[in-house]
């Protein structure tokens, strides 16, 4: 059954335009007009525009579905380097509060060795001072002869 361009582009869900294109390309012999000079796409034409047409579209198709692949791939790359950003910024967020912790450790050791150092140095002058402090009081004690004899015995002749 003979079909027109228009009738076989309306079938195929595409233009007039691309079925007169692939018409005119065959080979004079599937190429006919009907009695007023239209021209008939017969049915072994058909099949050769329709191989040709039908390619192209299953091209298409696949291409739109590589398309909206392509979409979602570009959309989950940038939600990827966005969460990469994100990653790296709570590394350095990290590695900054580490790094802040460690001077604060640095700081308290400096500290604690202050603080060990003066107490060592307040229990070596307490040990000083009762030493100076025992031998004062051992220097003033009746028991001692030459305290004792300095007190009864007055260096002045009157008394």
């Amino acid at each position: 059954m003979s079909k027109t361009i228009k009738e076989l582009a309306e079938e195929l869900n595409v233009s007039k335009q691309t079925i007169q294109y692939h018409y005119q390309r065959l080979p004079a012999k599937y190429r006919q007009k009907d009695s007023v000079g239209k021209n008939i796409i017969n049915a072994e034409s058909e099949r050769i525009i329709r191989s040709k047409v039908a390619k192209p579209l299953a091209t298409k198709n696949h291409q739109n579905i590589d398309k909206e692949e392509m979409k979602g791939d570009k959309e989950d790359n940038r939600i990827i380097a966005d969460l990469k950003l994100v990653i790296a910024e709570i590394k350095a967020d990290r590695d900054k509060q580490i790094t802040t912790k460690d001077r604060q450790i640095d700081n308290l050791t400096k500290l604690l060795d202050q603080s060990q150092q003066l107490q060592l140095m307040a229990e070596q002058k307490l040990a000083q001072y009762q030493a100076l402090s025992t031998k004062a009081s051992s220097e003033e004690s009746p028991d001692n002869p030459t305290t004792s004899t300095k007190s009864k015995h007055k260096w002045w002749p009157f008394g």
